[in-house]
């Protein structure tokens, strides 16, 4: 599945296209990824931020920034004030250069396989980790 890649929030009202391909692919088990998702963990795809051009109204994308991250660094989360749905995270670390996209707000995006799994520490002991990827404790060094 090549770029460009399109996506959208649950009701449509922000809209996506990203010219490349993603830099990583990861399955995140850190407590963020776990209650953003509801779930065991979220599958995101880090692209530069200058290939992913948004398609919104002015007032719809809301941000939270969390502070306590296991990197010590704060991130910034998007979401769509009409759905609520997470969009992307903006990790300062990144100085703006990245965008982290749930791959599941891609078209055909759960077919992007992760190549790292991070915060492997809080993973489910009855779930198994992805096939030959690496594994990190925390997050990636």
């Amino acid at each position: 599945m090549p770029a460009p890649y399109t996506g959208q929030c649950l009701c449509g009202g922000v809209s996506f296209v990203i010219s490349s391909e993603p830099t990583t692919i990861m399955s995140c088990h850190c407590n963020h990824c776990q209650k953003g998702a509801g779930g065991v963990s979220q599958t995101i795809a880090k692209f530069s931020s200058a290939d992913v051009k948004i398609t919104a109204p002015d007032d719809i994308i809301s941000q939270y920034t969390l502070t306590d991250t296991g990197s010590g660094n704060p991130k910034q989360k998007h979401f769509c004030r009409v759905c609520g749905c997470t969009l992307w995270t903006i990790p300062a670390a990144a100085e703006g250069t990245a965008y982290i996209i749930r791959t599941s707000l891609i078209d055909g995006g759960l077919n992007l396989v992760p190549n790292h799994e991070i915060y492997v520490k809080n993973r489910p002991k009855w779930m198994m980790p992805s096939d030959g990827v690496p594994q990190w404790e925390e997050s990636r060094k």
